[in-house]
C-alpha cells in the first residue's frame, strides 16, 4: 500500500439547515446558529445552507407549521391554515433539488423541524397533540434519494461519541467519492478497504467479512455493480457509534503493526495507555499519539494511514 498523507483532495461539502449557520429564516423571525458549526467546523467542511421553508415560497416571519397525521395520512399543515397541505410542496423540492446534492459528503439538519429533524419532529394527531415523532418531510425524502450520506441534526452533535461517528463517516463517504468513484478501479476499492477496515470491523464484523470477501476476487465482477454493493453495505454498517471497548479493539490491532519494531520499554508504555484507554481513565487521543509516534518513528506508513481517518485538529479524540 502506498502511503498516503492527504487522503481527502479537498473539503467535504456539507448540507446544513440555513437556520444553523445564523440566517434569520425561522417561522419567528429567528436563528438557531450554531456555534460548533460556524467557528469550528467551517475550518474543515464546505457548507450548503438550505431552508426548505423558505424555498417553497413561505415567508420570514410565518405562523409556523407542523406534521399532523389527518385521516391516517402525514401532512405539513399551517397552525392558522390546517386545510394547507406544504408536504408535496416539501418533498418536491427535495427531489428537484438531489441532482445538485449528490457531492454532499453529509447534512446537518435542525431538530423538531417539520421540514428538517431527523427522528425527532413532534407528528401531532387528529384532536392537536403530539402523538409521536418522525423525520421532517424535506428531510426525510432527501435521505430516501440519497440513502448514502451521513445524516445528524445539531443537537446530536453535542454528544461526543455521536459527533466523531458522524464526521469520521463523513470523511469516509467524502473519500469514497474523491478517491474511488472518480477513479474507479480494483486498486482503490481494495485501498479503501485496507484504510477503513478496522473502523468497519469495529462496527460489524460481520459486513467487514462480507466486504472483505467481496474484494477478495474481483475478477470477471463489473466494478460498478461491486462498487455500489460495497458501498451500501459499508455506509449502513458504520451509521451507529463505536463504543469504548471496541475503540479499545482498533487500537491492539493497530499495535500490531509494530510488531518486531517496539523495544521492551515501548511496548510496556503503549500496554499501560491501552489499558488506562480501556478502564475510562485517559481519553483516545493518549494512546494514538503514542501509536502514531511509534508508527512515524519505525516507518510504519501504511498503519499512520489508517490511524488518521480525519484531521486531529478537529479534537474528536479529546473526548472519547
Amino acid at each position: 500500500m502506498s502511503n498516503m498523507n492527504e487522503i481527502i483532495v479537498s473539503k467535504p461539502k456539507l448540507g446544513i439547515s440555513e437556520c444553523l449557520m445564523g440566517e434569520e429564516v425561522r417561522f419567528n423571525g429567528g436563528h438557531k446558529r450554531s456555534r460548533y458549526c460556524t467557528e469550528v467546523l467551517t475550518e474543515y467542511f464546505d457548507f450548503q445552507a438550505i431552508c426548505p421553508e423558505v424555498l417553497i415560497g413561505l415567508p420570514v416571519p410565518r405562523k409556523a407549521i407542523r406534521l399532523a397525521e389527518v385521516g391516517g395520512k402525514t401532512k405539513v399543515i399551517a397552525t392558522d391554515s390546517p386545510n394547507t397541505d406544504y408536504m408535496d410542496d416539501l418533498t418536491n423540492l427535495a427531489s428537484d433539488m438531489t441532482p445538485s446534492l449528490r457531492g454532499l459528503s453529509g447534512y446537518i439538519f435542525m431538530q423538531k423541524s417539520p421540514s428538517c429533524g431527523v427522528g425527532s419532529t413532534k407528528i401531532y394527531n387528529d384532536k392537536g397533540h403530539p402523538s409521536t415523532k418522525g423525520n421532517g418531510a424535506f428531510a426525510e425524502k432527501l435521505m430516501t434519494e440519497l440513502p448514502l450520506m451521513p445524516v445528524t441534526e445539531a443537537g446530536r452533535l453535542n454528544d461526543d461519541g455521536i459527533r466523531e461517528n458522524f464526521i469520521a463517516n463523513v470523511y469516509a463517504y467524502s473519500e469514497w467519492q474523491q478517491k474511488v468513484v472518480v477513479n474507479l478501479c480494483a486498486e482503490n476499492l481494495i485501498h479503501f478497504h485496507f484504510r477503513h477496515k478496522l473502523k468497519l470491523i469495529a462496527h460489524d464484523e460481520q459486513a467487514a467479512n462480507e466486504l472483505g470477501h467481496l474484494l477478495a476476487n474481483l475478477k470477471g465482477k463489473p466494478l460498478d455493480l461491486v462498487a455500489e454493493h460495497y458501498i451500501s453495505v459499508f455506509m449502513q454498517a458504520i451509521k451507529k457509534p463505536i463504543s469504548r471497548k471496541r475503540h479499545s479493539n482498533i487500537l491492539l490491532k493497530l499495535q500490531h503493526f509494530l510488531k518486531g519494531h517496539i523495544n521492551l520499554s515501548e511496548r510496556n508504555e503503549l500496554t499501560l495507555l491501552l489499558n488506562h484507554y480501556r478502564s475510562g481513565v485517559v481519553p483516545l487521543i493518549v494512546p494514538m499519539t503514542l501509536l502514531r509516534f511509534l508508527m512515524r518513528k519505525y516507518e510504519q506508513f501504511d498503519a499512520l494511514s489508517i490511524s488518521h481517518l480525519y484531521p486531529m485538529e478537529l479534537g474528536l479524540e479529546n473526548r472519547i
